[in-house]
């Protein structure tokens, strides 16, 4: 009886330090973010708090860029009263540096375990002409992207987050991190993997915003509205609902475990303001558009190819990518030779293949007879290079690309259709390289790409690879 009770004893106590140690490695060294926000106001109050770093090596950095932007926004112009605090609750006003980052000074080597800044969403949207890269304030509203008003402290990108957002009492609370109808009001907590997939969110608060859960699908599809003008959300649906089984059809299976589609219809601030782009995110993609391309009536015949392009950069190429998308660079736009892939290649997945629209060749071959000599005397790789911070600040640059890239998939779609008497397409190139990507885990050097493409589906397609690696001039030149 003693021996038994003395080997009960020792179990409890194992069962007790599993416990502890289990709760205690569920808690090291999370990051909590805490985002506060009052209605009328024009700025958010962001919060990060950690364990104790010395003040000397500590660096707030605000994010310069984000996957998919190919450009450069100077979000840290929007922040301002930075402190840090240390545990006796001492201040020090942070200071700019050279890059996108804030330092915090003192004649004394302190510790500091807590950040506070202000993010001015007001001024973001006015400076800002791209909707698609700022964050909203409007009535009854404030959308917020992540990357738009997050920073982090250098070092820590890695660690879980713990993520509370406080605000008016009676609005509720959406997030594409954890999508639900039903939504909590004033106050609502997330836990999160990692700082890429905290800023990849977005976060709608507010009385303004119309949620819609998408029945009959194979995972939780969710559409998200704030809208200054009438429409109807269920046709908005309909046509999600469309354009993702068209891809998950195509594709043959469902890497997002959620999905949502973040819609705004607004006032335009000013004629400078451009409201025509939308913008992809791991599990989500947002769309800002003035009250004119409002979505108000049933459609049978619905242009729907932007919902299933961006839709489709949930496979390509946030899940399958280059060298320098992942892991990112936050501080800069980093450099990116494959914009071409990530961005061609979905254009001929979704309108040539998923929608059929087989006259968009012809559309793809314009935009390159007509690109400016500029254009056309770079290589493929270098188009790839100037488009990193300039695809839409001058879209003939972005458009070449593209089509380019798509042009170059439609060769590829070809040749393997003749090589295979129809047996194996380009689609089969496409998931081998996600199959490639989910294998080694890492992004695929520039080098690697023919390699793996031919693999997939037993074609050498050298040859049409170094065609397209050439400058327009010099494939004109050989013809």
């Amino acid at each position: 009886m003693l021996h038994w009770l003395i080997m009960n004893k020792i179990l409890q106590l194992c069962l007790i330090f599993i416990s502890v140690t289990y709760v205690f490695g569920q808690n090291k060294n999370s990051v909590k973010y805490t985002l506060n926000y009052t209605e009328k106001s024009d700025k958010v109050l962001i919060t990060i708090d950690f364990d104790s770093l010395s003040i000397n090596t500590v660096k707030l950095i605000i994010p310069r860029s984000a996957p998919g932007t190919y450009e450069l926004t100077n979000y840290s112009s929007f922040v301002d009263s930075v402190k840090a605090y240390t545990s006796s609750n001492k201040i020090i006003e942070g200071s700019i540096g050279e890059g996108s980052y804030f330092t915090f000074l003192d004649t004394k080597n302190l510790y500091i375990s807590s950040i506070t800044y202000h993010v001015d969403i007001g001024k973001m949207e006015t400076t800002l002409l791209g909707s698609y890269a700022s964050s909203k304030k409007r009535k009854n509203y404030i959308g917020i992207l992540g990357y738009s008003v997050f920073g982090f402290v250098e070092g820590l990108e890695s660690e879980q987050i713990v993520l509370d957002i406080n605000t008016t009492i009676d609005w509720p609370i959406f997030s594409t991190l954890r999508p639900q109808k039903e939504r909590k009001k004033g106050v609502d907590s997330y836990f999160v993997e990692n700082y890429a997939v905290l800023v990849d969110g977005q976060y709608l608060l507010g009385k303004g915003v119309e949620i819609h859960q998408i029945t009959n699908t194979q995972i939780p599809l969710f559409v998200a509205v704030y809208t200054e003008t009438e429409i109807d959300i269920r046709e908005i649906g309909r046509r999600v609902l469309k354009s993702f089984n068209a891809l998950v059809n195509y594709f043959g299976f469902v890497p997002m475990p959620h999905y949502t589609v973040c819609y705004e219809f607004l006032n335009p601030i000013s004629r400078r303001h451009d409201y025509g782009f939308s913008m992809e995110h791991l599990n989500s993609m947002t769309a800002s558009f003035d009250i004119s391309k409002a979505i108000t009536n049933y459609d049978s015949n619905a242009k729907i190819g932007s919902i299933v392009h961006h839709i489709a950069h949930s496979w390509i190429p946030l899940r399958s990518y280059g060298t320098g998308y992942r892991p990112f660079e936050w501080q800069t736009a980093p450099i990116i030779e494959t914009i071409w892939l990530n961005e061609g290649f979905i254009w001929y997945i979704s309108y040539y293949t998923v929608l059929e629209n087989k006259q968009i060749i012809k559309f793809f071959n314009e935009i390159l007879d007509s690109a400016p000599d500029y254009i056309k005397k770079k290589s493929l790789k270098e188009l790839s290079l100037l488009g990193s911070t300039q695809y839409s600040m001058d879209f003939r640059i972005g458009k070449n690309l593209f089509s380019r890239g798509a042009l170059l998939a439609h060769d590829l779609d070809v040749l393997i259709l003749k090589e295979t008497n129809g047996q194996k397409s380009f689609k089969d190139a496409i998931l081998g390289l996600l199959k490639w990507t989910e294998v080694n885990k890492r992004a695929y050097r520039y080098d690697e790409i023919a390699s793996i493409i031919s693999k997939s589906v037993h074609v050498d397609v050298s040859k049409v690879w170094e065609k397209w690696q050439k400058s327009m001039r010099l494939q004109l030149k050989k013809t």
